[in-house]
């Protein structure tokens, strides 16, 4: 090639999420993608031709086995099925990005993470959003001291309605296969308190189920949680999948010397900001230009589109963050520092997160306050 060395050979484990997203942001980010895995042979080879991947197959480790290439898997799977092929790549020595929620329950994160660290190899999370422009500077703006210690974080989201005749993921309707919002969309939030403000470790949550047109599910699609951290910073994140009324967004900290929070940009369609009020008045953060993102390309081919949480991941907007993510990963692959100071994920913060998770869970089933177990 030129002296130049080969890229690096990618799979992706999944015919859902990891072909709308992960294939185009592993391109993005210059890995190959050789091949994709799914539960029927013939249905992926049917799914992953119009995106041109070279191999599609029902066996993880026969692939593995045959290309030594590949030396990185992306598991998109429902978060119940993440454990086989998490652990088969490991078995064969291959880096392993793994998406959230991240297990069936901690006993099963900390076998993952043991076993990741004893592999010596390169794990991440699927915490994309931690490469979200306005997510990110945000994070840098509370980690750098502009607002004193942090006290309060407050993250909400309300959708109006979903898509009431589009069916959605088994696993997003159905709690014993670790569905509801709060591990399709919470884990985000709590990843991103996390990573901002500082390690959870206790809960007080509400599960509810909201809609009244899916009589067969079983899993919550409305959420608040509110927490305490390790350094005494207080909050509540709130998330609703069909909340009737306006849409409802808004992040927010407050610290000893100020506060920081994400608004709209001054016009419609312009990216969302980063604002700080302090001693000093108000003003907007300037945006870092290694933290801007390219506007979303929506997925071209329709259909492909069978759920409605295809329809959201089709829009593209989950590209960007998670090509910067791979890229990252590709940096610690090759022994070079990454190209943003910002870390990615791991399968530590991925088990943390999963001890958050499973103590929101009970809280929500015991009505109290549930202290969060150390990883």
């Amino acid at each position: 090639m030129n002296g130049e060395e080969a890229p690096i050979g990618a799979v992706v484990v999944g015919t859902g999420f990891g072909l709308f997203t992960h294939v185009r942001a592993l391109r993005n980010a210059g890995f190959e993608v050789r091949a994709i895995i799914g539960r029927n042979r013939e249905r992926t080879a049917e799914r992953a031709a119009p995106l041109g991947v070279p191999l599609a197959s029902d066996n993880l480790e026969q692939v593995l086995a045959d290309d030594p290439a590949i030396r990185l898997v992306t598991v998109a799977t429902p978060p119940h099925a993440h454990y086989t092929p998490v652990m088969q790549a490991i078995a064969a020595g291959r880096h392993v990005m793994c998406e959230k929620p991240f297990a069936r329950d901690l006993t099963q994160a900390r076998e993952m993470l043991h076993a990741a660290n004893r592999a010596g190899i390169v794990h991440a999370l699927g915490a994309e959003f931690r490469f979200d422009s306005a997510q990110s500077l945000l994070r840098r703006v509370v980690q750098d001291g502009l607002i004193g210690d942090p006290l309060m974080f407050s993250r909400i989201y309300q959708q109006p309605g979903t898509g009431e005749d589009e069916p959605l993921a088994d696993w997003w309707t159905d709690a014993a296969q670790g569905g509801g919002f709060l591990g399709a969309f919470g884990t985000h939030m709590i990843d991103q308190v996390r990573s901002t403000v500082g390690e959870i470790v206790a809960v007080n949550a509400i599960l509810r189920k909201l809609t009244t047109s899916r009589p067969t599910m079983t899993s919550d699609d409305y959420y608040n949680v509110q927490f305490r951290t390790a350094n005494g910073c207080m909050g509540v994140i709130e998330a609703a999948m069909n909340f009737p009324g306006p849409f409802v967004m808004a992040t927010k900290v407050a610290g000893t010397k100020g506060a920081a929070w994400i608004q709209s940009g001054s016009a419609f369609g312009d990216p969302e900001e980063v604002w700080i009020k302090d001693a000093d008045g108000a003003r907007q953060v300037p945006m870092p230009d290694e933290l801007v993102n390219p506007a979303p390309e929506p997925f071209a081919v329709k259909e492909l589109i069978q759920t409605e949480m295809d329809r959201w991941h089709t829009q593209g907007f989950d590209v960007a963050p998670y090509a910067k993510l791979f890229r990252q990963m590709k940096a610690r692959i090759e022994g070079r520092a990454p190209p943003l100071p910002d870390p990615a994920g791991d399968f530590q913060d991925a088990a943390a997160g999963q001890a958050v998770l499973d103590a929101s869970r009970l809280s929500a089933a015991e009505g109290r306050w549930v202290e969060v177990e150390a990883v």
